[in-house]
């Protein structure tokens, strides 16, 4: 049975030597290590932006949801209280000379607060 140390023994001449061997390896091994290390770090920081991605996207549509709700509570409640004025008017006017005239304050109201907007704007350009 034959010993298993074979540190004392020379190497045989078919095997090269241990110290070539290396040399040889790392030369190899350097370049698929730093592709492994590039690959690591974008992989890592494309994660890391798709995250922040999804976060902002998801930020972004729950405002949007938001605001549409607000928008949509203004204009129900904006139609009840025409209803309101409409049904109140009516009490002491025809139906309508009530729709008629709650038309018209309607518009009214909504060109005085457009032409005001137009001023700010106009003064803040100059």
């Amino acid at each position: 049975m034959p010993s298993k140390d074979r540190s004392k023994d020379p190497p045989s001449p078919s095997e090269t030597p241990p110290v070539t061997n290396k040399a040889a390896n790392s030369d190899v091994e350097w370049p698929k290590l730093l592709a492994r290390v590039v690959e690591g770090i974008v992989t890592a920081e494309l994660h890391e932006f798709e995250d922040n991605v999804m976060a902002f996207l998801d930020t972004a549509i729950a405002d949007v949801y938001s605001a549409f709700i607000r928008i949509c509570a203004w204009v129900i409640g904006a139609a009840f209280l025409l209803t309101g004025l409409v049904l109140f008017a009516g009490t002491w006017l025809p139906w309508w000379q009530a729709f008629a005239s709650v038309g018209l304050l309607v518009i009214v109201l909504g060109s005085i607060a457009g032409a005001g907007r137009h001023r700010r704007k106009r003064r803040g350009r100059r």
